[in-house]
């Protein structure tokens, strides 16, 4: 596959976590021939890394480690300071937060598929005619 992607922090801590999905995650982004993300993804990882140390999951080392695994899966970080103006606009006009529009800017502007575990997010990526590849995850056991 030729595909670019851009990884969103959702995808990256879903894979680096082995959360639902994560296969189906990981093996999309195997098959691309780039993945890129902004900047952004190192905070939001690292956040999102970090509540699994207040609540006892995971202890530091571990979160370090799952943090750096999330962060190599990004071959290429550009800077946000290039994309926050067009992310800004974004997010005034779908009403939604421009961290992750940031993403989306990026994926636009690479022709890339966004790669995400965000469903919101990639119900909206159609009106700014971005690619999405978000897996469904699997259904709970009832009981």
């Amino acid at each position: 596959m030729s595909t670019r992607a851009v990884l969103d922090a959702s995808a990256a801590v879903r894979i680096a976590l082995g959360g639902p999905g994560c296969d189906e995650l990981a093996a999309f982004l195997d098959e691309c021939s780039q993945v890129l993300a902004p900047t952004i993804l190192t905070a939001e990882v690292a956040n999102a890394i970090w509540k699994y140390t207040t609540s006892g999951t995971l202890s530091l080392a571990e979160a370090q480690e799952r943090m750096n695994e999330a962060l190599l899966l990004a071959e290429v970080l550009v800077p946000d300071a290039g994309l926050v103006e067009e992310a800004l606009a974004a997010a005034a006009d779908l009403k939604h937060p421009a961290y992750d529009l940031l993403y989306a800017v990026l994926a636009r502007r690479k022709a890339a598929t966004l790669v995400t575990a965000d469903r919101a997010l990639a119900r909206l990526l159609g009106r700014m005619h971005v690619a999405a590849y978000c897996p469904e995850e699997p259904p709970k056991p009832l009981g």
